[in-house]
């Protein structure tokens, strides 16, 4: 269990960096849909850099969530079925997900339209909400005694 709670305490961190939602501090450089030329002077896209951030992040929380619970199968589901569940659809859908992330945030970059924005925005809204999700089940499980 000491595994569960360093691998809880990393998925947090990375939850919190990848929250910023915009209000993060982003600093310059940003793709120019128009020309397709990288302009390191032009101030960067906060939901951009809150995608690019995100997804490195759900990464990182993806696998070791995935990985934990894998180690930890028999003693998980006995403790709360619904962790295996979480984990199965990680394993299922989150390169997908991830690949979906990715196409968003390369439309709005292409074309900064109000529905790329929003397409792009959903997006970052689902890949948060697994991330949490993800996070609140390791916390069950370093929280709870096998029975």
């Amino acid at each position: 269990m000491k595994k569960i709670l360093a691998t809880l305490a990393l998925a947090l961190c990375l939850i919190g960096f990848a929250g910023c939602n915009g209000g993060c501090a982003v600093g310059k450089g940003q793709l120019n849909p128009t020309t397709g030329v990288y302009d390191t002077n032009a101030m960067a896209d906060a939901v951009v850099v809150t995608a690019e951030s995100l997804r490195e992040s759900a990464l990182s929380v993806f696998d070791a969530f995935m990985r934990v619970e894998r180690e930890h199968e028999a003693a998980l589901k006995e403790l709360n079925p619904d962790i295996h569940k979480a984990a199965e659809d990680i394993r299922k859908n989150g390169q997908k997900w991830l690949k979906d992330l990715t196409a968003a945030k390369v439309a709005y970059q292409t074309a900064r339209t109000p529905d790329n924005q929003s397409q792009l925005l959903s997006s970052i809204a689902l890949v948060r909400s697994v991330l949490i999700s993800a996070s609140k089940r390791l916390a069950e499980a370093s929280t709870r005694k096998a029975p």
